[in-house]
């Protein structure tokens, strides 16, 4: 619900400690390449994410400009989940931006669980976080 609730309030502090504590790392630490890999995995791949390239060249500059090193599984399979929702969407011919619809339900959520959004700060990220595999690639 954070990851959610962050991206429909482009709250880039938030996504950039949710990330990095919860184990993603890249060569450069180029947080506007992780920005862009958030957008593009868990809310939207039109053109104010990608610009002109299509996702294989989106995805291919972005591992250029700084390439990840390690990733945690439990953000790729929610990114797979994502995209493969997005997909039905748009081939119906109706894009969809997660965080427009998502956004202010993770915040209800968030707020009837009794953990509003605004009380997450980075203490409280390194206290949720998930036991994760962490997927280390190296790029040649």
């Amino acid at each position: 619900c954070v990851m959610y609730a962050a991206l429909h309030r482009n709250d880039e502090e938030m996504l950039y400690n949710m990330s990095t504590i919860g184990g993603y790392k890249s060569k450069h630490g180029r947080r506007d390449v992780l920005m862009k890999l958030m957008q593009f995995g868990y809310n939207s791949y039109g053109k104010d994410v990608t610009g002109n390239m299509n996702v294989q060249q989106f995805i291919d500059d972005l591992k250029k400009k700084d390439p990840w090193t390690e990733t945690p599984d439990n953000f790729v399979m929610a990114s797979f989940m994502s995209i493969r929702l997005r997909s039905v969407a748009l081939g119906m011919n109706h894009p969809v931006k997660c965080s427009d619809w998502w956004g202010p339900m993770a915040e209800q959520i968030l707020k009837e669980e009794g953990h509003p959004y605004e009380s997450w700060d980075h203490d409280k990220l390194v206290e949720h976080k998930p036991e994760i595999n962490v997927v280390k690639q190296s790029w040649s």
